[in-house]
Protein backbone atom coordinates (compact mmCIF):
# COMPACT_ATOMS: atom_id res chain seq x y z
CA UNK A 1 0.00 0.00 0.00
CA UNK A 2 1.07 3.20 -0.37
CA UNK A 3 2.28 5.28 1.98
CA UNK A 4 3.42 2.17 4.21
CA UNK A 5 6.94 1.07 2.89
CA UNK A 6 7.61 5.42 2.96
CA UNK A 7 6.28 5.39 6.91
CA UNK A 8 8.40 2.30 8.11
CA UNK A 9 11.85 4.00 6.32
CA UNK A 10 11.36 7.07 7.69
CA UNK A 11 10.35 6.00 11.11
CA UNK A 12 12.50 3.11 10.88
CA UNK A 13 10.53 0.39 12.05
CA UNK A 14 7.80 -2.02 11.02
CA UNK A 15 4.22 -1.28 11.24
CA UNK A 16 2.50 -3.32 13.55
CA UNK A 17 0.56 -5.84 10.73
CA UNK A 18 -3.02 -5.28 11.98
CA UNK A 19 -2.94 -1.54 11.35
CA UNK A 20 -1.32 -2.03 8.09
CA UNK A 21 -4.32 -4.66 6.91
CA UNK A 22 -7.12 -1.76 8.54
CA UNK A 23 -5.76 0.88 5.95
CA UNK A 24 -5.24 -1.61 3.53
CA UNK A 25 -8.84 -2.79 3.99
CA UNK A 26 -10.60 0.71 5.13
CA UNK A 27 -8.09 3.52 4.29
CA UNK A 28 -7.57 6.45 7.00
CA UNK A 29 -10.29 7.66 8.29
CA UNK A 30 -12.86 8.20 11.21
CA UNK A 31 -15.09 6.27 13.54
CA UNK A 32 -18.35 7.32 15.05
CA UNK A 33 -17.53 10.35 12.81
CA UNK A 34 -14.52 12.05 14.01
CA UNK A 35 -14.51 10.27 17.63
CA UNK A 36 -11.71 8.18 16.81
CA UNK A 37 -9.28 9.06 14.32
CA UNK A 38 -6.95 6.34 12.45
CA UNK A 39 -4.41 8.07 9.68
CA UNK A 40 -2.46 6.83 6.92
CA UNK A 41 0.78 5.81 7.38
CA UNK A 42 2.34 9.11 5.56
CA UNK A 43 1.00 11.67 3.30
CA UNK A 44 3.86 13.37 1.15
CA UNK A 45 1.48 16.69 0.98
CA UNK A 46 1.81 17.11 4.84
CA UNK A 47 -1.42 16.65 7.43
CA UNK A 48 -2.39 13.94 9.67
CA UNK A 49 -0.28 11.02 8.93
CA UNK A 50 1.65 8.29 11.90
CA UNK A 51 4.69 9.88 10.70
CA UNK A 52 3.69 13.50 10.94
CA UNK A 53 2.14 12.98 14.64
CA UNK A 54 4.63 10.66 15.54
CA UNK A 55 7.00 13.17 14.63
CA UNK A 56 5.31 16.44 16.20
CA UNK A 57 4.58 14.31 19.58
CA UNK A 58 8.72 13.41 20.00
CA UNK A 59 8.88 16.83 19.13
CA UNK A 60 6.81 18.30 21.74
CA UNK A 61 7.49 15.21 24.48
CA UNK A 62 10.05 16.67 26.10
CA UNK A 63 8.36 20.14 27.25
CA UNK A 64 4.68 19.03 27.11
CA UNK A 65 4.04 15.34 27.61
CA UNK A 66 7.13 14.01 29.11
CA UNK A 67 5.88 14.72 32.36
CA UNK A 68 2.73 12.29 32.60
CA UNK A 69 4.84 9.20 31.33
CA UNK A 70 6.33 6.99 34.11
CA UNK A 71 10.21 6.67 34.43
CA UNK A 72 10.74 3.55 32.26
CA UNK A 73 8.48 4.84 29.27
CA UNK A 74 10.77 7.74 27.44
CA UNK A 75 8.97 9.44 24.87
CA UNK A 76 10.43 7.87 21.86
CA UNK A 77 8.71 4.49 23.23
CA UNK A 78 5.55 5.91 22.06
CA UNK A 79 4.73 5.70 18.41
CA UNK A 80 1.91 7.68 17.72
CA UNK A 81 -0.95 6.29 15.58
CA UNK A 82 -4.14 8.66 16.45
CA UNK A 83 -6.43 10.59 18.55
CA UNK A 84 -9.87 10.58 19.70
CA UNK A 85 -12.07 13.61 19.75
CA UNK A 86 -11.74 14.13 23.72
CA UNK A 87 -7.75 14.92 23.67
CA UNK A 88 -6.76 11.80 23.77
CA UNK A 89 -3.69 10.75 22.05
CA UNK A 90 -3.25 6.87 20.99
CA UNK A 91 0.06 5.31 20.67
CA UNK A 92 1.65 1.77 20.26
CA UNK A 93 4.39 1.41 22.85
CA UNK A 94 7.21 0.30 21.65
CA UNK A 95 8.64 -2.62 23.93
CA UNK A 96 10.36 -4.99 21.53
CA UNK A 97 11.70 -5.31 17.68
CA UNK A 98 7.79 -7.28 17.13
CA UNK A 99 5.32 -4.59 16.37
CA UNK A 100 2.78 -7.24 16.47
CA UNK A 101 3.41 -7.54 19.62
CA UNK A 102 3.15 -3.96 20.81
CA UNK A 103 0.27 -2.33 23.12
CA UNK A 104 -1.34 0.32 22.74
CA UNK A 105 -1.02 3.06 25.12
CA UNK A 106 -2.98 6.66 25.40
CA UNK A 107 -2.51 9.87 27.35
CA UNK A 108 -4.97 12.51 27.70
CA UNK A 109 -3.22 15.97 26.40
CA UNK A 110 -4.33 17.89 29.37
CA UNK A 111 -2.82 15.83 32.31
CA UNK A 112 -2.18 12.28 31.11
CA UNK A 113 -1.58 9.62 32.89
CA UNK A 114 -0.38 6.91 30.21
CA UNK A 115 -2.53 4.28 30.27
CA UNK A 116 -1.46 1.20 28.49
CA UNK A 117 -3.66 -1.70 27.27
CA UNK A 118 -2.24 -5.04 26.75
CA UNK A 119 -4.06 -5.67 23.10
CA UNK A 120 -3.00 -4.37 20.12
CA UNK A 121 -4.73 -1.87 17.10
CA UNK A 122 -7.25 -4.55 15.85
CA UNK A 123 -8.35 -5.40 19.21
CA UNK A 124 -8.31 -1.95 20.65
CA UNK A 125 -10.57 -0.51 18.05
CA UNK A 126 -12.55 -3.38 17.94
CA UNK A 127 -13.59 -3.17 21.72
CA UNK A 128 -13.45 0.89 20.98
CA UNK A 129 -16.58 0.02 18.66
CA UNK A 130 -18.19 -2.40 20.65
CA UNK A 131 -21.42 -0.56 22.08
CA UNK A 132 -21.93 -0.83 25.53
CA UNK A 133 -17.83 -1.33 26.13
CA UNK A 134 -17.79 1.55 28.59
CA UNK A 135 -16.11 3.46 25.30
CA UNK A 136 -19.41 4.08 23.62
CA UNK A 137 -22.78 3.02 24.09
CA UNK A 138 -24.13 2.66 20.35
CA UNK A 139 -22.36 0.98 17.61
CA UNK A 140 -19.97 3.20 15.61
CA UNK A 141 -19.31 3.85 11.62
CA UNK A 142 -16.22 4.28 10.00
CA UNK A 143 -15.75 7.00 7.37
CA UNK A 144 -13.55 7.26 5.20
CA UNK A 145 -11.31 10.81 5.31
CA UNK A 146 -12.51 11.92 1.59
CA UNK A 147 -16.11 11.10 2.26
CA UNK A 148 -15.20 13.24 5.99
CA UNK A 149 -13.90 16.00 4.02
CA UNK A 150 -16.93 15.90 1.01
CA UNK A 151 -19.57 16.08 3.59
CA UNK A 152 -17.72 19.36 5.08
CA UNK A 153 -17.45 20.73 1.64
CA UNK A 154 -21.20 20.53 1.52
CA UNK A 155 -21.35 22.38 4.46
CA UNK A 156 -23.08 18.88 6.32
CA UNK A 157 -22.09 17.89 9.59
CA UNK A 158 -19.81 14.44 9.43
CA UNK A 159 -21.21 12.59 12.63
CA UNK A 160 -25.03 13.10 11.80
CA UNK A 161 -25.02 14.30 7.75
CA UNK A 162 -27.17 17.30 8.55
CA UNK A 163 -26.56 20.87 8.04
CA UNK A 164 -24.23 22.52 10.66
CA UNK A 165 -27.01 25.14 10.88
CA UNK A 166 -29.83 22.90 12.31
Amino acid sequence: MAGVAEAERRLRIRLPSDYIAFIETYGAGGIGGDSLWIPPPYRAAGGDSVVAMAELFWEQAPEFYSRWLPAEVGADMLLRWGFIEDGTHLFWLMTGNDSDAWPIADLDEDGGPLTVHEDGFAAYVRRWCTPASGLTEEAMQFMHWREYDHLLDQGLDPSTGLPWDI
